[in-house]
């Protein structure tokens, strides 16, 4: 079985998915106070009952059923009744994100965009940097580590100041600027404390691992002319490893008979066997490889010392030659699959913060009705993650004689007759620490003109505001210091040879120990030995930005169906990133690890936009209001150029219960300063993810059949040997901004002989021109799955001729750097609906909401270029599922509150890319079994219990409460944690788990 296509799909998709205020003033609030400048607007009791709010989407107004564009709005309120304290896995899981795989503390030993722990929300699956944060309508900057930070990390809002989470559903890039293409999350916060208040949150897992702890408490001081309010807030999670659940722990290959459907997995038949059955798997150590020969030496379980091998043999070890599989080998392999020390590996990271978050609000009447409002907010985020890996040095003048493997080490002068290499595969650990500092501050002075008595303006308001934000974090990592391993591949020109066999150029030192002992083999070496070639290593990064804005909105004159409202504003933005990392890293000197060098650069902005609200009917038969938004924004960046975009959205009020709305509008997206500035950065891919011409006797392909085997590549090349090495940096220079479109088309239904609220919401998104990395895949099937072989794609990376010694054919380098390359494409409804019911002995409410996504079509290259790669559907696959939905009920009754949550995760499967239709007889070890690809659809129900008195609140519930496992995968048709799909972080991994929150207020 292969998984090359499976994994060149989420190389390439992943790849391709890869913070300014608008001066939104007080109309971007979930309230406002009548002393601060919002656009008055009169309703008549025949308009819909819906009481206007303002929310996030326009300079003017509205409500989440009113409004031209959909906004979904989730409160503090409810994510405590589901026991959600995280700012990060509150948006994470709404539907309109649950549909796309999200960054967050799953992804221990990935290299991801912000660095380990970070947690940013994707919209719809466009890509994080293609979703805009804001907090209180002002935009704050990106955190994270290394050089890929561009979006907004969660981690660094304490969810203890929230009040609610609006999501604009559409574009917003006319009013809110780079970034809003496929949505906006607006934070907004609290205004104000009351009363002094304590909590405590605690959730903690029926099972050990990943418990959750929150502290917060918060402080106000009320003046004649304003307040000032205090909060803190402490949160750890603790870490979820490996060994922790079943589900996590064990790699099975899970295949069944195609005639039975019994499991026919491989057994272990071991002396170590528990009579469990299938093997298990984690991680591949614990053996030798002579590379030219594929002879092996894997540890014996019952002792023996078997050779079949002239020369002799490693005590504890025995061979098991080439790949042939049989019954007895079979039993051995297996065993070597299995380290109880990689369970300690993390599944969810350790995480701990702390925040402090101010904000002060002042009138200042003497100067005319002056507003100024000012807050600060400051986090520290450690983050910890633990991971293993393989380490496998390789060491020339290695025979297949086993005797002789450390005939190099003990005499330089050893000829190496066979040109052999060994390769020894030992258990390494790969741990990180994160410690980020982030810094926000934001202050504005807002004002009426009458208050100013300037008369002909005394229906406008106005603001000017600044904001700042910077983002210091340290990255720790230990590295394997490749100078000091002795391994000859990290030195000198790959593939050349002199006579005697040995490699040309720089071969580095020799090996400093024997690793082909048992105590190395099997990663019992000693402390001194791992500290003579681990080094801890830490690189430092850090982004800064700050801009100005000013706006003003009021109204332009009278129609017979009202006032024509209007606001006009501008912006200048500046931001900037410097990251450093590690000696080793930038020197090179590390062993298996991306290298990288100093990203440093910057880029400013300069905006004007304005919107426009014209009311074109009201009153008249199916025409209740008939209202206008236009709105539309200039941008002038140092980095590529001036454009511009624009929005238009229609609200009609056909009938008082039935609302129809719409909008049509371009946005854009301007590179990311990593996109431009970013060093080349080095990685590791392994050659069956990359290359095309692997295993071509399997391929139906004929047009990459001929164009592999005219290079010599035979039909039954497999790749096997070191990984390739991806080249990639930034694009200064190249890169264009991102342009889109976006059309949506709703329909709200609010009836008056019920309390009930429904709308239905189509969408379209189409993102030209979209910057990112092709991915080392998608480069390869570029130049080989394509009429016009060879082109520029095959320029872009290097083969091994037919005759290397040791590795002919092998990939050695992919260079992957950003540019623009085609599109992306989204279809999809959302549905949302809310109802109350009053009871004679209590309040019903019902808030639900649904996504379904049509399409989600990413296409890399222009039409007709290239051929079988173009173009590639993600909807339904492992990671993004069709459809997924959220329903809360309560139930009040006095002090008490009940409440039931369902999430539902629809269907995924990567079907699509089995070797055989629905990985229906696929071959297995000489046999035909059928590969799982698919996961089922999952509920996950959650129940609690409030009661709230004068002083005192106490919430008790249960998350997960049917304790749902994830669904298993085979390992075959996708990444996987134990069974569990790795990609699809919809899915729950702590398991059924209880939570207590208590307030106190003073």
């Amino acid at each position: 079985m292969k998984t090359t296509d499976t994994l060149r799909y989420r190389l390439a998709f992943g790849a391709a998915l890869g913070a300014l205020s608008l001066g939104n003033f007080a109309y971007a609030q979930e309230e406002a106070s009548s002393d601060e400048p919002v656009t008055i607007i009169e309703e008549s009791e025949e308009e819909s009952r819906q009481e206007r709010v303002v929310v996030t989407g326009s300079l003017l107004r509205n409500s989440e059923f009113a409004s031209a564009s959909p906004v979904q709005i989730i409160t503090s309120e409810v994510a405590a009744l589901e026991g959600l304290v995280d700012a990060g896995e509150i948006l994470q899981g709404s539907s309109v994100a649950a549909g796309s795989t999200q960054l967050n503390n799953q992804f221990a030993g990935f290299v991801v965009d912000g660095g380990t722990g970070v947690q940013s929300v994707d919209l719809r699956g466009c890509g994080g940097t293609r979703t805009l944060t804001l907090i209180n309508g002002k935009r704050p900057g990106p955190s994270g580590t290394r050089g890929a930070v561009g979006s907004f990390d969660f981690n660094n809002m304490p969810s203890s100041i929230v009040s609610s989470y609006e999501i604009l559903k559409d574009s917003g890039s006319t009013i809110y600027g780079s970034d809003a293409v496929c949505g906006v999350v607006n934070i907004i916060t609290r205004t104000s404390v009351d009363e002094p208040e304590l909590n405590l949150s605690y959730t903690a897992p029926f099972e050990s691992g990943g418990e959750q702890l929150q502290l917060s408490g918060a402080y106000g001081f009320d003046f004649d002319n304003g307040s000032i309010s205090l909060a803190g807030e402490f949160f750890k999670g603790e870490d979820l490893s490996l060994g922790d659940r079943d589900y996590l722990a064990c790699e099975e290959d899970y295949v069944t008979d195609p005639l039975t459907g019994a499991r026919v997995d491989r057994e272990n038949r071991s002396i170590t066997a528990d009579g469990s059955g299938s093997a298990c798997g984690n991680i591949y150590v614990n053996t030798y490889i002579d590379q030219v020969f594929g002879d092996r030496l894997i540890p014996s379980p019952d002792g023996r010392e078997i050779s079949t091998i002239a020369g002799g043999f490693i005590p504890g070890y025995r061979p098991r030659e080439n790949s042939n599989f049989t019954a007895t080998d079979v039993a051995f392999y297996e065993d070597v699959l299995e380290d109880p020390r990689y369970l300690t590996a993390d599944a969810i990271n350790e995480v701990e913060r702390l925040a402090l978050y101010g904000v002060a609000d002042f009138d200042f009447n003497f100067l005319g009705g002056v507003n100024s409002k000012t807050e600060f907010l400051y986090n520290n985020r450690k983050t910890t993650a633990e991971n293993w890996r393989q380490f496998f040095p390789q060491i020339r003048g290695v025979s297949t004689i086993f005797g002789n493997a450390f005939a190099y080490q003990q005499d330089p002068t050893y000829v190496n007759p066979m040109n052999s290499v060994g390769l020894p595969v030992i258990l390494w650990p790969s741990n990180t620490e994160v410690d980020i500092d982030y810094y926000y501050a934001a202050t504005s002075l807002t004002g009426d003109f009458a208050d100013a008595g300037i008369g002909f303006l005394e229906d406008w308001a106005w603001e000017l505001g600044a904001n700042y934000s910077l983002s210091e974090g340290a990255y720790t990592r230990n590295q394997i210091q490749a100078s000091q391993t002795g391994d000859w591949s990290q030195f000198g020109p790959a593939g050349q040879y002199d006579a005697l066999g040995n490699p040309i150029g720089g071969t580095g030192p020799i090996p400093q120990f024997n690793y082909f002992q048992e105590s190395w083999l099997s990663g019992n070496y000693t402390q001194a030995e791992f500290d003579t070639i681990n080094e801890l290593e830490t690189g430092n990064t850090e982004y800064t930005q700050w801009l100005i804005n000013g706006n003003m909105a009021g109204e332009l004159f009278d129609l017979n169906a009202g006032p024509v409202l209007a606001a006009v504003g501008f912006e200048y933005r500046k931001f900037e990133i410097e990251d450093v990392p590690g000696e080793l890293t930038r020197a090179g000197d590390i062993w298996g690890s991306s290298s990288a060098g100093i990203t440093a650069g910057d880029d400013t902005v300069a905006e004007v936009f304005t919107e426009l609200e014209i009311p074109l009917l009201k009153g008249q038969p199916f025409a209740e209001e008939l209202v206008l938004d236009l709105s539309a924004r200039a941008f002038d960046y140092d980095s590529f150029g001036s454009d511009w975009v624009y929005k238009m959205g229609l609200n009609w009020q056909i009938h008082p219960s039935v609302r129809f709305r719409a909008t049509n509008g371009t946005s854009y997206r301007a590179p990311a300063l990593f996109e431009l500035f970013l060093d080349n950065q080095t990685g590791f891919v392994g050659q069956t993810a990359i290359d095309p011409c692997i295993n071509l006797q399997d391929s139906n392909n004929q047009r990459l059949i001929d164009n592999c085997t005219s290079l010599g590549i035979p039909l039954d090349y497999s790749g096997l040997g070191s990984s390739a090495t991806v080249v990639s940096g930034g694009g200064a220079g190249v890169l264009e901004a991102e342009t889109s479109e976006t059309t949506t088309i709703g329909l709200i239904y609010t009836p008056s002989f019920s309390d009930l609220s429904i709308a239905v919401d189509y969408y379209e998104i189409s993102i030209d021109d979209q910057i990112s990395q092709l991915g080392a895949g998608a480069i390869l099937s570029g130049c080989y799955d394509a009429d016009n072989f060879p082109n520029a794609f095959c320029n872009l990376f290097t083969r091994n001729p037919a005759t290397d010694p040791t590795e002919p054919f092998q990939i050695l380098t992919v260079q992957d750097s950003y540019l623009n390359v085609n599109s992306q494409e989204f279809r999809g409804i959302d549905l949302e609906a809310r109802y109350v019911k009053e009871l004679n002995f209590g309040t019903l409410t019902l808030d639900g909401d649904m996504s379904w996504a049509l399409e989600r079509n990413l296409q890399l290259f222009a039409p007709g270029t290239v051929q079988g790669f173009n173009e590639t559907d993600a909807n339904g696959t492992i990671g993004f599922p069709s459809v997924t939905g959220n329903l809360l009920a309560t139930f009040d009754r006095g002090d008490w509150t009940y409440a039931w949550a369902i999430d539902y995760i629809g269907r995924m499967s990567d079907e699509r890319f089995a070797d055989t239709p629905g990985g229906i007889g696929e071959p297995y070890f000489g046999t035909l079994a059928n590969v799982d690809y698919t996961t089922e659809a999952v509920f996950y129900h959650a129940a609690s219990v409030r009661w709230t008195g004068d002083e005192w609140g106490v919430t008790v519930g249960v998350r997960n409460l049917f304790d749902e496992h994830p669904p298993f995968i085979s390992p075959e048709a996708d990444f996987t944690r134990g069974q569990v799909p790795g990609f699809a972080t919809q899915y729950d991994l702590r398991g059924r788990r209880a939570f207590v929150q208590i307030q106190k207020t003073f």
